[in-house]
């Protein structure tokens, strides 16, 4: 899901992965459901099921998945690699349609990956992938170099639910980073809090928990766009979750003091796709 030197953090990451493996569970079980994802249930576990029952029903996280879904299914080729940064639980390397040809790198830190592998340890993805022990927060691009990557093959970076876990300098050196390392025709797609999130009722022990202890915050952004283009990406595209095109039925769009996605304005959720 994320990656720190921080234990804490790393620990909460891991009960945040199975928080959205259970709402993912949650979603395949729905007739009408926007993917299916038959692991999702058994990777979650008791734990990540009990803090989805705990927590109001939030939609955007099946949005955010098929939105996310269907922009890795535009970019694929036959030749492509497919980068999961901060992999966590996902189960894309498994569940969708990818060509035989296609190699899925999950990057992660080594905790995120323990139950994962022990659950999906008989089923065979449709494609290759490699586990990538790495931490965002430190050095991580020559493991996955040391994994096979190849920087000559058009690249999908995927960042889901990833940038809220890293500081503004990690996630800077994070896009440049990616960008360095990718040719012509990669993609990267990521989504991003505007900074209204750290002004909210439910942020403030974290943010004044994070200012006691001198740490930094989490990063938020409003201008994703300047993020990605100041880091070497291209063509960056924004969508907010709501509008026509992440929305599936599940979200509507609300005139007035709201956005897309019946946040306040100063509560903005952002899903950035940028090209090379």
């Amino acid at each position: 899901m994320a990656s720190s030197h921080d234990p804490q953090v790393r620990a909460s990451t891991v009960r945040t992965g199975a928080w959205i493996a259970a709402a993912r569970a949650l979603e395949t079980a729905r007739p009408d459901r926007l993917f299916n994802d038959p692991w999702a249930g058994l990777l979650a576990g008791e734990s990540g099921k009990a803090a989805l029952n705990a927590s109001p029903y939030n939609p955007f996280l099946p949005v955010r998945t098929r939105y996310f879904d269907d922009r890795i299914l535009g970019a694929v080729r036959e030749e492509t690699q497919i980068v999961l940064l901060g992999a966590g639980l996902d189960t894309r390397a498994f569940r969708l349609p990818l060509p035989a040809s296609c190699f899925v790198f999950e990057v992660d830190f080594a905790e995120a990956f323990a139950e994962k592998e022990s659950v999906l340890q008989s089923v065979s993805p449709g494609c290759a992938r490699r586990c990538v022990f790495a931490d965002f927060s430190g050095p991580w691009i020559q493991a996955l170099l040391d994994a096979g990557f190849e920087q000559s093959i058009p690249t999908i970076w995927v960042a889901e639910g990833l940038f809220f876990y890293l500081t503004l300098p990690d996630v800077e050196s994070l896009v440049r980073d990616t960008a360095a390392l990718s040719c012509q025709g990669s993609t990267f797609v990521a989504d991003t809090f505007g900074t209204g999130l750290l002004d909210s009722e439910s942020m403030a022990p974290l943010v004044a928990h994070r200012k006691n202890v001198g740490r930094p915050l989490p990063f938020c952004t409003d201008t994703p766009e300047t993020l990605f283009s100041g880091g070497g990406w291209k063509n960056t595209s924004v969508v907010q979750p709501g509008e026509p095109q992440a929305n599936f039925g599940l979200l509507s769009a609300k005139p007035g003091a709201v956005g897309a996605d019946g946040q306040p304005n100063n509560l903005r959720t952002y899903l950035v796709t940028a090209a090379l």
